[in-house]
């Protein structure tokens, strides 16, 4: 697991160095025109990220990767339908699934605990623009996948939401074991697992507090 992000001069360096690679196929999912937009050019104007689309919603998302090929989804979390921890889950039981950013405008511990559960490869905040945002980009098309530390004092709170087996698939997923491996583990097949983890991650995205 990485600890720390190279310098945004240091990627850039690397950017240039490696033009002759394939670019990051990237896909940008945002309910808001201007911000759809803003994304596309600033990713379009860097030499190693080719923006394929900039679609408005999570489920015109995971239509276009079933059919396109992609390295990389920047998926803003509060989209006007389905969230975007919806769209990451659909979109990692692709059979080559891409990379998913979770583009928030707030980051807090209880949103990276949902994240777990949906499989992301990284929680950035909205206000991480420009050089820092390509940065974790071409960090998670590398295959590193990064997520903000959650509390110990929150993963002990987390248990009034989840049951025992939950713990269990909770723990193993923050210790990245593939789902593959945990269903084996705990004997469940394919969609009683899946099944599993719909159900915590709407535990997981409920708005009220844990008392």
């Amino acid at each position: 697991m990485v600890t720390e992000l190279p310098t945004f001069e240091a990627a850039e360096i690397s950017a240039r160095r490696t033009a002759a690679v394939p670019a990051i196929r990237c896909l940008v999912i945002d309910d808001h025109p201007a911000i759809r937009l803003g994304l596309s050019e600033l990713l379009t104007a860097k030499a190693d990220i080719d923006v394929l689309d900039a679609l408005p919603s999570a489920e015109s998302a995971v239509a276009f990767a079933e059919r396109t090929a992609i390295d990389v989804a920047v998926v803003d979390y509060q989209l006007g339908g389905r969230s975007g921890l919806w769209c990451s889950r659909k979109l990692k039981r692709l059979p080559a699934p891409p990379a998913v950013l979770i583009f928030s405008a707030f980051s807090d511990h209880l949103l990276a605990a949902a994240c777990v559960v949906a499989q992301v490869d990284g929680l950035v905040s909205k206000t991480a623009v420009g050089d820092e945002l390509c940065a974790r980009i071409r960090q998670a098309a590398s295959g590193v996948s990064r997520l903000p530390m959650i509390p110990p004092a929150l993963v002990d709170n987390l248990r009034r939401r989840l049951d025992a087996s939950e713990q269990a698939i909770f723990g193993m997923m923050q210790a990245a074991i593939t789902t593959e491996e945990i269903g084996r583990t705990l004997g469940m097949d394919r969609g009683e697992l899946e099944g599993r983890l719909w159900a915590m991650l709407q535990k997981l995205e409920r708005t009220d507090p844990i008392v």
